[in-house]
């Protein structure tokens, strides 16, 4: 299961990688709802917390930023 603490042991591994904002957005929305696999990808919800991320921080993003994205409170994104 692709819950937050998946993504957070992702993060951890990885600290210098550079996260899609696909990647990220699921990250967010594992941290938001407790689990973010293939099903909630094809939401509604999903799509706009992507395409917030692409618009604030292009393609990518580092794994702090991620992180900090993952503990915001729900912002009606």
């Amino acid at each position: 299961m692709r819950n937050k603490t998946h993504y957070l042991n992702l993060l951890a591994q990885n600290p210098s990688a550079q996260v899609g904002f696909t990647l990220a957005a699921s990250a967010v929305y594992a941290a938001r709802h407790g689990n973010c696999d293939d099903a909630e990808r094809g939401t509604n919800e999903w799509a706009d917390i992507a395409r917030d991320l692409r618009k604030r921080y292009g393609e990518s993003l580092d794994a702090d930023q991620v992180r900090a994205e993952m503990e915001q409170p729900t912002t009606g994104v």
